[in-house]
Parts: C-alpha cells; structure tokens; sequence
C-alpha cells in the first residue's frame, strides 16, 4: 500500500490547483504556487482513476481468473458510483475556495451539510460494493476491497484538507 502515496501527492497537486491561500500566508515550501487552470482536471481525474486501478488490481492480484472476472465486473459499476460521488466533492471544493474569503454563515453552514452527505455516500457506496464482492466472492475478497477503498479514500480526503485554505476568523 505505500504505492498509494504516490495517489496522495497527485491529489494534493489537485486540490492545491483550486486552493487559493488567505492573505497572510505562505505556501508550504514543498508545494509549487499553483493557479486555477495550472491542472487539467480532465487528465488528472483520468490519471487518478488509473492509478486507483492498479492499486486494487495490487490488492486483488491473489484471485483466481475467475474471481478477478467478478470483481473487476463488480469494479466498474463502482467505479462509476465513485466518480459520481468524486465528482460532487470536486464541485463543493471548488465552490469552496473559489469564495473562503468571502463566505457567509449560511453558505458556510450549506458546504458543511453537503461535506457530510458526500462522506455518508461514500461510506453507503463502499458497502454497498462490499456486500455485492461478499455474496460473490465471500468476506475477505469483500474486507480486502473495503479496506483498500476506505484507505485510498482517506489518502484523498486528508490530502484535500491539507491543501485547502482555512476559514479566517475575524478576531
């Protein structure tokens, strides 16, 4: 699993693409200043995509033929749920530091409700998947995809939230 690190520097090259930093702060010495439209997020979401491929495709390699026939078949209907989901965190980040300085209390009080529905279908899509891989190819097929989702997952979101501005309070 430590390939996945490699996920986690491009998701923060993703997320520091649409961060904006707040008056009064540097940029972290190990991240290049990067510009809205410095990335391509087209090729970077497909580049993501790939890589989170072969980290399950590392993670499955001990399946018989026809099992990893079943599970990449499994696979693909969640990759697509996934993306789905990604595409919406995508937007509300966006959306987020395209107006952290400017937010009000309500938008603020929005993004954080939206933040939470997106983690919830995260969650409900990972084990939705698991129960689907556990009927077809029993519990620990299941626990190896949960397990390799929900630390891939992670790796994105801590990488997001590191990179993303904080909300400045007035003192």
């Amino acid at each position: 699993m430590k390939k996945a690190l490699a996920l986690s520097v491009l998701l923060g090259i993703a997320a520091a693409a649409h961060a904006q930093q707040p008056q009064g702060q540097t940029q972290k010495a190990d991240m290049p200043e990067l510009k809205q439209g410095d990335v391509d997020m087209a090729k970077l979401n497909a580049a993501l995509t790939t890589k989170r491929r072969e980290l399950f495709a590392q993670g499955m390699a001990g399946l018989s033929p026809e099992q990893q026939q079943t599970f990449w078949g499994i696979y693909s209907e969640f990759e697509k749920e996934k993306d789905q989901n990604m595409t919406a965190r995508v937007a509300l980040l966006k959306r987020y530091t395209d107006g952290f300085a400017t937010l009000s209390d309500a938008d603020i009080a929005k993004m954080a409700a939206e933040a939470t529905e997106i983690q919830k279908t995260s969650a409900d899509i990972r084990l939705k998947y698991f129960k689907m891989i556990n009927d077809k190819l029993g519990a620990k097929v299941a626990g190896r995809f949960y397990h390799i989702d929900d630390y891939l997952t992670t790796l994105m979101r801590l990488s997001i939230l590191d990179n993303m501005p904080a909300i400045q309070v007035a003192q």
